[in-house]
């Protein structure tokens, strides 16, 4: 956050790979290779929610260059957004917030929870030391909220509406997350009467402007990774978890032994905590998120953190919610909402419907691009 440096070694160290030109007699997307340009745009289009996802030459520099440079950065983070996006999806919808907007983690951080500039932004969407304190993050000798993914997101939702409510755009609050506030009110005074990011641009720093190209890149990357050949690297650490209320300290490197799991998940699911004891009290609970284990070691874990142990014939724990995920799907030649819903074991035709609007006005077309949700 505010112009960091992190990200211009994202930025900055890409070749542009330009694609093909963009022809206008496209109209169906099965028409084009996945790296098509062509694709590019009518695949935007169909991803747009609430958030713009422009289409332009910048835009289509960064998804050239991140596909031709980042794939391996892109497979591991597609793999750890199945573990950080259901988070970051229901802060930001409990703070009125668009959820697309978990992406832009994605451009800070690469979903890093320990990321840290050389300007000393920290955490998965890097706050600086003192924007965070603005927005009610707690950093001292023991604690870093900045790293911690919900109370991280929470600040963030709050700081990107800020800026939606000064600029009534939503690409120039995620302009404003980079560079700041002073800088968009000093592009603004350069070029009177212009009020969107892209009339803007010019007058906004370099990596500012690509910072709004690289969060649309990303999206279409995040959306379509398996046309193009990348392929999910799994997080080294459990993504089924459950969060307990702890009233006394707390060994973690003990914890990690008792729910017979390594230090480095713990530390992952925990990453707020800067010492291997946790300093809880009664006064002062904290939250700790664990893995979900079986019966008789969660039992032993909630002797350990003096919590209740549950009763032989009550679950031992809170049931796991699935984590879901969207894909894209081009409409074949002699598909239904049959046989599609049979491809696609986890939805069903009247989900398929919903989530895209298919009515007997807008039904369902050969070359029509729709949302298939997933697990």
């Amino acid at each position: 956050m505010m112009r960091k440096h992190t990200v211009l070694a994202v930025l900055f160290g890409c070749v542009l790979i330009l694609g093909r030109p963009l022809t206008s007699s496209a109209s169906t997307p099965e028409k084009y290779m996945a790296g098509d340009p062509a694709y590019y745009k009518i695949s935007l289009e169909a991803l747009q929610n609430v958030v713009p996802l422009t289409y332009n030459p910048s835009v289509r520099n960064m998804i050239d260059s991140y596909l031709a440079n980042q794939r391996g950065r892109f497979a591991r983070v597609v793999g750890l957004s199945k573990y950080y996006f259901p988070i970051y999806e229901k802060v930001l919808k409990e703070n009125n917030v668009p959820e697309e907007l978990k992406y832009l983690s994605i451009v800070e951080s690469s979903l890093n929870p320990y990321a840290l500039s050389s300007a000393g932004a920290a955490g998965p969407w890097q706050f600086l030391y003192e924007m965070g304190k603005l927005y009610g993050l707690t950093v001292n000798d023991t604690i870093d909220e900045r790293r911690d993914p919900a109370i991280a997101c929470k600040a963030a939702a709050r700081y990107l509406l800020d800026s939606y409510n000064m600029y009534g755009d939503w690409l120039l609050a995620i302009a404003s997350y980079n560079c700041g506030r002073n800088n968009i009110k000093w592009a603004m005074e350069e070029a009177p009467g212009a009020k969107d990011y892209w009339s803007l641009r010019p007058y906004l720093p370099v990596e500012t402007q690509n910072y709004v190209p690289a969060y649309i890149a990303t999206v279409y990357i995040m959306n379509n990774y398996q046309r193009h050949g990348i392929y999910p690297i799994e997080p080294d650490f459990t993504t089924e978890t459950q969060t307990v209320t702890v009233k006394q300290p707390v060994a973690l490197d003990v914890l990690a032994k008792t729910a017979n799991t390594s230090l480095n998940t713990i530390c992952l699911l925990n990453p707020a905590y800067k010492t291997l004891t946790v300093k809880a009290s009664e006064t002062r609970p904290v939250n700790l998120v664990l893995p979900v284990m079986p019966g008789y070691q969660y039992n032993a874990v909630c002797a350990l953190l003096g919590l209740p142990i549950p009763k032989p014939d009550a679950p031992a724990q809170p049931a796991v919610a699935k984590t879901r995920y969207v894909i894209m799907y081009t409409v074949q030649h002699g598909d239904t909402l049959e046989s599609i819903s049979s491809k696609f074991k986890d939805t069903s035709e009247d989900e398929i419907k919903s989530v895209n609007n298919l009515t007997d006005t807008n039904p369902l077309k050969e070359g029509m691009v729709i949302k298939i949700r997933q697990g």
